[in-house]
């Protein structure tokens, strides 16, 4: 091992900074194990690939995309009920593919964004408004704020402050559900 500031060289070379078992039974095992290891995602390997075996992948992509748009839809129907409808509180997913980013519910249209991740526009009285005056205008802290909020109600969603603007960023996989998407809808209409 090697460190070139001489003030921490000794140091860092007597004793690892976490230890675990070993500690005291040479320089080799001193080090080998540092009790911060977490084998558990090796283990897993053998269900996770025969899972992906079992799976027809082509199909697990257009399901999760199309999980991600039936998501997309729940948010916008709560959040901005009518701008995506012309007016109704239903939107279908043609309008919101259509309509999304032009009415800032996006910041880019669906057909550009990743196909299983998309940001969405918190409803209006969280999301700010950076057209407005400063007053309206959002920022990461807030965004922190929120997302801490959203992870007390046991949500976990990243939420994004983008030129003034809260997001949350959705992304979709196998496992979720649009009962997922509606406890994101309630709790973020709940924030106080």
């Amino acid at each position: 091992l090697f460190c070139s500031n001489t003030t921490i060289q000794d140091s860092i070379l007597r004793q690892p900074a976490v230890v675990s078992h070993g500690v005291n039974d040479g320089f080799l095992s001193r080090f080998l194990w540092d009790g911060c290891r977490d084998y558990s995602a090796e283990l897993s390997l053998p269900a996770i690939t025969d899972f992906w075996n079992a799976s027809d992948i082509s199909f697990v992509r257009k399901d999760t995309k199309q999980n991600l748009k039936e998501g997309i839809r729940i948010l916008i129907q709560h959040w901005h009920p009518g701008v995506c409808s012309g007016g109704g509180d239903n939107a279908d997913m043609a309008s919101i593919e259509q309509n999304s980013a032009e009415a800032g519910l996006t910041l880019v249209p669906l057909q550009l964004h990743a196909p299983m991740m998309a940001l969405i526009r918190l409803p209006d009285h969280l999301s700010g408004n950076a057209d407005a005056n400063k007053s309206d205008r959002k920022t990461s802290s807030d965004a922190k704020r929120v997302q801490d909020y959203f992870y007390s109600c046991r949500v976990e969603v990243p939420v994004k402050c983008v030129r003034g603007v809260l997001y949350c960023r959705v992304s979709c996989h196998v496992y979720n559900t649009a009962e997922d998407f509606e406890t994101l809808a309630r709790v973020a209409l709940n924030v106080p």
